[in-house]
């Protein structure tokens, strides 16, 4: 049977809505990357009898399973029983997992509950897993089970910045040794903004990749995400020059399949020694917390006036009264005085405003709801651009947020904006 890998991810709270499982993806990702593919990923309430039914199709499938959850001190949290009852073994208090919790309870000035120590039960013979980041060490246990083969558990916590460390540093070593010889699968990645997925699909099938080259989207609102990919000793640089002249016009706006366009803004202002403030109206907000989600944002972003009501708009950022009367707050007019003097009252290289009809209600046939307007103003280049998106609130405020994240990139990079932005070649944004 073909080396495979499955994952069981416990708890109620992954079936009702409250929690989205992205340790899985995370694992489907890492895997791919060495020319492995999950076989299945079952999500398993928080009940004894399903966890073992489903421990036990899996391990019929896969040589390597990966719990994911249940390892905490609550009545809930039945990974450790059912592991061992899979195995036919009892739990046992393992000392080096009691020491953890008890030093990890002194560092933060705690007192070490009796309740918890549940997390320091582990079956028996497993092999413990360190979790440097939480309380509930993990373990792996191997064992016949009830497939045709040998089978390893995993069991992870599903926390997922705890279950991403704890899968590199041990669980990942433990498949590439195990998996034999693997195909690594090559991968290029553009990200967008600014393309549908639909058309984005269309514009690169129709650019002529080989066949031996496969192509993913994902829409990951408003961006879509394109990857190519191929076997190991396939040449893709040929094919990625293909994708970057049917996705043209400045809508990449990185290879890097780990960057955000934050990161790439921020980059570029770091780059070019340049800083940026905001005034914002109907993003209240949202590009500031953005530019400031990354490290190292202090370097390029000095501060933001959220000027949601006229009067402050008026008051901080000096629009006078009559443009505010002739215009109104939705206009170009007055989103280049609050760019012109957030960046003047900042003393920044560019000053960014936002100002809008984010609704539900407020809008109107000359201002429909979805309809925004962004201000650029810069040491060489200032202008402003309105755009209409949807009549969802909280998709309007995201859309707006990244055009004026987009249209700042662009003006770092000396791109042009298109009559169509910030859709390419024209098509109609979906509604939201």
């Amino acid at each position: 049977m073909t080396f495979s890998v499955s994952i069981l991810a416990t708890g109620s709270e992954l079936l009702d809505g409250r929690v989205v499982d992205t340790n899985s993806n995370f694992v489907a990702r890492e895997l791919s990357s060495i020319g492995l593919k999950l076989k299945r990923v079952l999500l398993v309430d928080d009940d004894m009898e399903e966890l073992l039914e489903g421990l036990r199709t899996l391990s019929t499938v896969s040589q390597v399973v990966i719990t994911s959850g249940g390892l905490g001190p609550t009545s809930d949290d039945l990974t450790r029983d059912l592991v061992a009852q899979f195995f036919g073994v009892g739990v046992t208090e393992y000392p080096a997992a009691r020491k953890h919790l008890e030093e990890y309870y002194v560092k933060r000035g705690r007192p070490l509950d009796d309740s918890n120590l549940k997390q320091a039960l582990l079956p028996e013979g497993s092999t413990m897993i360190p979790n440097e980041l939480g309380t509930a060490p993990g373990f792996v246990m191997t064992g016949r089970g009830n497939g045709p083969h040998p089978v390893t558990v995993c069991s992870l916590s599903g926390v997922p910045r705890e279950f991403y460390k704890m899968f590199y540093d041990t669980v990942f070593p433990l498949i590439k040794k195990n998996a034999g010889a693997t195909t690594p699968i090559l991968r290029r990645a553009f990200r967008t903004f600014g393309v549908p997925e639909s058309v984005a699909g269309k514009l690169v099938q129709a650019s002529g990749l080989p066949k031996e080259v496969t192509v993913s989207y994902r829409a990951a609102f408003p961006e879509v995400h394109v990857v190519l990919k191929a076997p190991e000793g396939v040449d893709l640089d040929a094919p990625a020059n293909k994708v970057r002249a049917a996705l043209n016009r400045g809508v990449i706006y990185t290879e890097d399949s780990e960057q955000t366009l934050v990161q790439k803004v921020q980059a570029l202002l770091i780059a070019q020694s340049a800083t940026v403030a905001t005034a914002e109206s109907c993003t209240g907000g949202m590009v500031a917390t953005q530019l400031t989600e990354t490290p190292g944002s202090s370097e390029v972003f000095k501060g933001s006036v959220v000027a949601y009501d006229n009067a402050v708009k008026i008051s901080a950022l000096h629009v006078p009264t009559q443009i505010l009367e002739a215009h109104g707050a939705v206009s170009a007019e007055t989103v280049r005085v609050m760019a012109a003097q957030v960046r003047k009252a900042m003393n920044t290289t560019y000053g960014i405003a936002t100002s809008g009809v984010a609704g539900p209600g407020g809008g109107s046939a000359e201002k429909p709801v979805g309809m925004f307007y962004i201000g650029v103003s810069g040491p060489e280049r200032s202008f402003e651009l309105q755009c209409t998106f949807g009549s969802e609130r909280r998709s309007v405020r995201t859309y707006a947020t990244y055009v004026a994240l987009d249209l700042l990139r662009r003006t770092l990079e000396g791109l042009e904006i298109p009559d169509t932005y910030p859709v390419l070649g024209g098509v109609v944004a979906p509604k939201a």
